[in-house]
C-alpha cells in the first residue's frame, strides 16, 4: 500500500513523461534515516524540477560557475571535502537561499543584490553548505514519528511545491503544503546555532570577513523589524534571534580581524543580475560617465555596459566596452567568456572559438567556456570540431545535458542522424523524460547510418530505457 501511496504521489509531481528513476527504495524500517545514497537520487529528481519545472530557475551556466567556485573554496576546507554540491539560482527579488537533500543549494537573485560584499554572501552560502553536512533535513526527517513512504514524498513535495504550472503540480502543491505544516520544515534553533557555529568556521577557513555573517544578520533583523512584505523569505526557513546573532558576534570577536577584498567575479555577477531587472537603456544611463577609481567598480561598469549594449545589439560598442575590461588586466573567466560573446554576436565565431580556447585553458573547470566554445564552433560551421570538444567533455562527465544537446546540433550538422538521435536521447533521459529518450533512439535506429558499433551501442541503450520504463510503469500500476 505505501508503494502505491509513494508512486501516485510521484506521478501527480513529476507525471510519467518526467521522471526516469523516481525515489530511491527506503526499505522496510519507517524511521531509519535516509542514507547519503537516498539523498543524493532525492536530490537528482529535485535538480530535474528546479532546472526544466520552475519559471524562476535562471539558466545561466556563468552565474552558476562561479558559485560553484565559492562553494568549493569553502567545501574544501570544511570537514567533509568530497561532499558535492550543486548551486542554481533563481530569479527572484525575495532575499532567500536553501538547502535540500542531496546537496542541492539554490540561491535568489534578491540575495545577491542584498549582500554589500562576497564575504556577507559566502556567509549565507556557508550557513547552507553547513545546514547539507550536518544532515539537518535527513536528521530532521528521522526525528518525525510514523516517517515512511508516503511521508517522504510528501516532503519532496513540499521541498518543490508551487514550482511548476499545470493539474500536476497542483497536485503536487496541496500535498506539499500539507506535509510542510506536519513536518515544520523551517529548522529548529538548535540545527541553526549548530549551521551558525559550523558555518563561521568554514568562512574563516577559507579566508573570508566573518564579520559578514554578523553584519548581514544584524540588516536583515532590522529590516524585518520595521517592514516584511515577504522580501525577506531566508527568515522564514531560518528563523532568526536576537540571542543567535550574540552568539555569532561573540564568536566572531575572539576572530582576528581580517581585511578581505571582493573578488572581480562577484561585482560582475551582481552587475550581470543586475542587468536582469532593467531595461539595456537604463543600465547605460545608469553606468554612464567615467568608470570609478577602484578595480572592482570598474570592471562592474564595463561589464554592465557591454552587455546592455549587447541586447541592444551594439556589438561596437560592447567591443569597446570588453576592451576597457581587457585594459584592467583581470584574471576572470567571465571577462573572456563576454570577449566571445561579442566576437560571434558581430558575425566573428571562428575568433570567437579561439579567444575561448584560450581561456578554457586556463579557467578548465568553467562549464560555460565549453558550452561557449561549443556554440561558437557550431557557428563558425565547424561542426566536427564542435562534436570533439563535446564528446571530449562528456567523457569527463556524462551527466551534463546541456553539452549532448550541443553534441546533438553538432552531429546533425554533420548528417549523422543515428549519431543525433542517440545524444539527444540521453540528454532527455537526463531531464527525466524517459518516452522521449526511447523516442529517440527508434527515430535513430530507424536510419541507415551508423557502424555496427554505434547501432549495437544505440540497441542496447534502447533495451535498458525500455526496462526503466516498465519499471515505472509497473510501480504506478501497483
Amino acid at each position: 500500500m505505501k508503494k502505491r501511496l509513494l508512486a501516485s504521489l510521484l506521478a501527480a509531481l513529476f507525471s510519467v513523461r518526467a521522471i526516469a528513476d523516481g525515489l530511491p527504495d527506503l526499505g522496510d524500517s519507517a524511521q531509519a534515516e535516509l542514507s547519503p545514497q537516498m539523498e543524493r537520487q532525492i536530490g537528482a529528481a529535485i535538480v530535474r524540477q528546479i532546472r526544466f519545472g520552475d519559471a524562476r530557475y535562471l539558466d545561466d551556466p556563468e552565474i552558476e560557475d562561479y558559485l560553484a567556485r565559492l562553494g568549493a573554496r569553502m567545501v574544501a576546507v570544511s570537514s567533509t571535502p568530497s561532499q558535492q554540491f550543486q548551486y542554481f539560482v533563481f530569479q527572484d527579488k525575495s532575499i532567500n537561499a536553501a538547502a535540500t537533500l542531496g546537496g542541492v543549494l539554490y540561491f535568489h537573485t534578491g540575495l545577491f543584490l542584498a549582500a554589500q560584499s562576497e564575504s556577507e554572501f559566502a556567509s549565507v552560502m556557508a550557513h547552507e553548505i553547513s545546514h547539507v553536512q550536518q544532515r539537518h533535513m535527513a536528521r530532521m526527517m528521522a526525528q518525525q514519528q510514523n516517517m515512511g513512504y508516503m511521508m517522504l514524498a510528501t516532503l519532496v513535495m513540499a521541498v518543490l511545491a508551487a514550482r511548476a504550472g499545470g493539474d500536476a503540480a497542483g497536485a503536487a502543491a496541496m500535498a506539499g503544503q500539507a506535509a510542510a505544516s506536519s513536518l515544520q520544515l523551517a529548522y529548529s534553533r538548535d540545527y541553526e546555532r549548530e549551521a551558525d557555529r559550523v558555518g563561521l568556521q568554514t568562512l574563516e577557513a577559507a579566508g573570508f570577513d566573518t564579520r559578514g555573517m554578523v553584519d548581514f544578520f544584524e540588516r536583515l533583523d532590522r529590516a524585518t523589524r520595521v517592514f516584511d512584505s515577504g522580501a525577506y523569505a531566508y527568515l522564514r526557513s531560518h528563523p532568526l534571534t536576537t540571542e543567535r546573532i550574540s552568539d555569532v558576534a561573540n564568536r566572531v570577536q575572539q576572530i582576528p580581524y581580517r581585511q578581505v577584498i571582493d573578488s572581480v567575479d562577484f561585482s560582475m555577477v551582481k552587475a550581470k543580475i543586475e542587468s536582469l531587472e532593467q531595461v539595456p537603456e537604463e543600465t547605460l544611463a545608469r553606468f554612464a560617465g567615467e568608470p570609478p577609481q577602484r578595480v572592482n567598480a570598474a570592471a562592474a561598469h564595463w561589464y554592465a555596459r557591454a552587455r546592455a549594449n549587447l541586447k541592444l545589439n551594439k556589438t561596437a560598442a560592447a567591443r569597446m566596452d570588453v576592451d576597457a575590461l581587457h585594459k584592467l588586466d583581470l584574471n576572470s573567466a567571465m571577462v573572456d567568456l563576454l570577449d566571445g560573446e561579442v566576437l560571434i554576436q558581430a558575425g566573428q565565431p571562428a575568433q570567437a572559438a579561439k579567444v575561448l580556447q584560450l581561456a578554457r585553458q586556463r579557467f578548465p573547470q568553467s562549464r560555460a567556456l565549453v558550452y561557449a566554445e561549443v556554440d561558437a564552433l557550431l557557428a563558425a560551421r565547424k561542426p566536427g570540431e564542435a562534436a570533439a570538444l563535446a564528446s571530449e567533455r562528456l567523457r569527463l562527465d556524462n551527466t551534463d545535458d546541456r553539452l549532448y544537446s550541443r553534441l546533438a546540433k553538432a552531429s546533425a550538422a554533420q548528417g549523422k542522424r543515428l549519431a543525433q538521435h542517440r545524444a539527444q536521447a540521453e540528454a532527455y533521459y537526463l531531464r527525466g523524460a524517459i518516452y522521449s529518450a526511447i523516442e529517440q533512439l527508434s527515430l535513430g535506429l530507424r536510419g541507415r547510418d551508423g557502424d555496427y558499433y554505434e547501432r549495437t551501442a544505440a540497441e542496447a541503450r534502447l533495451a535498458e530505457f525500455q526496462e526503466r520504463r516498465r519499471d515505472l510503469e509497473r510501480e504506478r500500476r501497483r
